[in-house]
């Protein structure tokens, strides 16, 4: 292991199902030698990227709270699009989760969110989880706001020249009408409705969107929904440009 790479793959190992582990357990998924390992973890329970538990376990430590403190008070679309989800959710009409999604990598994330109480269903965008670049409206209008070479480029590995070509298309559909749907692309019988948010200057390509049971979307719902999402989006981008000034 090389570089930071040393110690991103050590955090990676640590999840809901394994929320503790040993050094004799990080080197058998890391097939790494157990007295590298040793080393590291101190290091890293030094400035408390881990923290020692019992029986010679490990876990996360509160760096990362204090750490995630620091990203809410100064990321440029967490301050500017945090604020708008309530309210979205709220103007949408439906039950209803709201997300603040952007890139990361290879894969789209959502960095804030806002669940109405009546939304009882369960999805699976959730704070911090890496999601598929490719499946669900919130996934697609971030991808959309990219420029057609980046697109080239995280797509070059992950699709064939054809759907890459059906893709483009899709793309400058959502640009087009501000908004991207679909349904059941990521959790079954919930629809995503998302709009691109941009900012070249921030460096920023993101969306905002809100996912519902597909029974909730009718007819007389999808105006009020559709101009909630677009118009927050507009919103959001104008708070983002501000904070150039």
């Amino acid at each position: 292991m090389m570089g930071i790479t040393r110690y991103t793959r050590i955090l990676a190992l640590f999840d809901e199902n394994r929320p503790s582990l040993t050094v004799a357990e990080m080197s058998e998924a890391l097939e790494t030698s157990a007295s590298t390992l040793y080393r590291l973890v101190r290091e890293m329970v030094a400035v408390e990227m881990l923290e020692s538990t019992v029986e010679s376990h490990y876990r996360l430590g509160p760096l990362f709270v204090e750490y995630y403190r620091r990203i809410v008070l100064t990321d440029p679309l967490i301050r500017s699009g945090t604020k708008f989800l309530e309210p979205l959710a709220t103007q949408a009409g439906v039950a209803c989760t709201a997300i603040l999604a952007r890139l990361y990598g290879k894969t789209v994330m959502c960095v804030a969110e806002h669940r109405m109480p009546a939304a009882t269903f369960k999805t699976s965008y959730e704070l911090g989880r890496p999601m598929p670049l490719l499946r669900g409206a919130t996934s697609k209008a971030v991808l959309s706001s990219l420029p057609k070479r980046n697109i080239t480029a995280l797509l070059a590995d992950k699709a064939s020249e054809e759907t890459r070509e059906a893709l483009a298309a899709s793309f400058a559909a959502i640009r087009k009408f501000g908004f991207c749907e679909t349904r059941s692309e990521v959790d079954r019988d919930l629809i995503g409705i998302a709009a691109p948010l941009r900012n070249a200057e921030l460096g920023i390509n993101a969306s905002v969107s809100v996912i519902i049971e597909a029974r909730s979307l009718t007819t007389e719902t999808q105006p009020q929904i559709y101009t909630a999402v677009t118009a927050t989006a507009r919103m959001i981008e104008g708070f983002m440009a501000e904070q150039l000034g």
